[in-house]
């Protein structure tokens, strides 16, 4: 009986013993939402009236040393340009996370960099001026790019310039461009599809390449109509899609409408294909191949409302 009570309190004594120790304070969650890590953290602060910009940065380059999405809440960001290094991925809420550009050569840039990600993401340009040959996004030589499920609006140049890039861009919308939406120059693999462009002021999409030689851009599945020719020319603004110099291009599938020129125009594009478009209101030719090039195929597609069907010279 003694043993017993002994053991007992001896046990007792031990749960006592265990509930007063002190309890060792909580550590701080880490900022790492479902999506990635909390812009929130690191002093972004939607919805303020204040730039953003220096704030942005530094959270931009964190998330990408650490190899994580950097996720911006629901709100309105006010920021100048941002710089993406290399793995930068910003990931945000489609159609309520909006970056509202403030002034700068670009709202977001980056040279050099691979594995670029935007998704989910408003970028409003708020008309402000482009020098020449900018985009709101511009990017160059840089691998596995992905942009998609992203708006982007009032661009005061380019809507998104791209040199020597692979990757895909893909699922999003441009909108009132002041120059052409979408810009490619010695593209190193590059898929562009589904997305909708509307209202640009120069051409819809351009595959260039600085000297003649193989592309290989996919441009299928696009939504593309209002196309002005702005700065005038006589023919190489007012087009849905424009292959200049760019060989083994192919576009596919793309609903074309209200053009000032052509729907699809390949100049010194050798072996494009140009198949199975739908193409109305078009007031010059839908299909165009021109100039240096050999070889095209151009078939399947639809024709309605154009001032000319198809030409090749």
């Amino acid at each position: 009986m003694d043993i017993s009570r002994r053991h007992l309190l001896n046990a007792t004594g031990a749960a006592a013993g265990t509930l007063a120790i002190a309890p060792q304070p909580a550590r701080a969650a880490p900022a790492i939402s479902a999506l990635g890590r909390d812009a929130t953290h690191d002093g972004v602060r939607p919805n303020s009236p204040d730039d953003q910009t220096r704030a942005l940065q530094a959270a931009i380059n964190k998330a990408a040393d650490a190899r994580v999405p950097l996720a911006l809440p629901p709100g309105v960001y006010r920021t100048g340009r941002l710089r993406l290094p290399n793995g930068a991925q910003l990931v945000g809420v489609r159609g309520a996370t909006v970056l509202k550009f403030t002034g700068g050569p670009s709202l977001l840039t980056g040279e050099g960099t691979d594995r670029v990600t935007l998704a989910g993401l408003t970028l409003d340009g708020g008309g402000i001026p482009l020098a020449p040959r900018r985009g709101l996004v511009h990017l160059s030589s840089g691998l596995d790019l992905r942009i998609q499920d992203c708006e982007i609006a009032a661009s005061g140049g380019y809507g998104i310039w791209l040199e020597a890039m692979a990757g895909e861009i893909s699922s999003n919308t441009l909108r009132d461009i002041a120059g052409t939406a979408l810009t490619s120059f010695d593209a190193r693999g590059l898929l562009v599809a589904q997305n909708v462009i509307r209202d640009a002021d120069d051409n819809g999409i351009e595959i260039l390449r600085n000297t003649i030689g193989d592309d290989g851009s996919l441009v299928v599945n696009n939504r593309i109509e209002n196309i002005k020719a702005g700065p005038g020319g006589s023919g190489q603004h007012g087009n849905a899609i424009n292959a200049f110099r760019a060989g083994n291009v192919i576009v596919s599938g793309n609903r074309i409408r209200n053009c000032d020129y052509s729907g699809v125009r390949g100049n010194s594009a050798s072996n494009i294909q140009i198949t199975g478009n739908s193409i109305s209101e078009v007031r010059e030719v839908a299909r165009y191949s021109e100039l240096s090039f050999e070889g095209a195929v151009i078939a399947g597609n639809t024709v309605d409302g154009c001032a000319r069907g198809i030409s090749v010279c």
